[in-house]
């Protein structure tokens, strides 16, 4: 069985791919690790759910923390995030979104660490993370 994207193989190693400036997904990015340097604001875009397709799947980490906001955007004609991202601190927080939302934020002052998991069905991005403290990573 063939396998699209950019884990070729089952099993061990990632293609890791830093970001610390604005960047457009295609469904070629499907299966990588991207880290994130929070040195400027910018926007992560992912394709179209319908043309990322069932599978698609990335994950975002925080490895250089700034002071800056760094957001992950589905197409301008879609709102597809879904799921959440739980805190580790106390566990009392977290952040969330039952229905498809437009935006996933990771706020400044994010801690490296910080991460998020997405997966496609071909409709929706769904959404899961977590974070060191309340709040560091919003969906809205």
């Amino acid at each position: 069985m063939a396998k699209l994207g950019g884990q070729a193989g089952y099993g061990k190693g990632h293609f890791v791919e830093n970001i610390s400036a604005a960047k457009t997904l295609t469904t070629g990015d499907s299966g990588k690790v991207f880290t994130i340097t929070q040195s400027s604001a910018f926007a992560i875009s992912l394709p179209k759910a319908a043309d990322a397709g069932v599978g698609w799947n990335a994950k975002f980490l925080i490895t250089t923390a700034g002071s800056f906001a760094i957001t992950i955007e589905p197409d301008s004609t879609e709102d597809t995030l879904i799921g959440m991202v739980v805190m580790a601190d106390d566990g009392t927080a977290g952040a969330s979104s039952e229905s498809g939302v437009d935006t996933l934020t990771f706020i400044s002052g994010a801690a490296a660490g910080d991460w998020v998991d997405l997966l496609c069905d071909g409709s929706n991005f769904y959404v899961s993370g977590m974070m060191h403290d309340n709040n560091h990573i919003t969906i809205a």
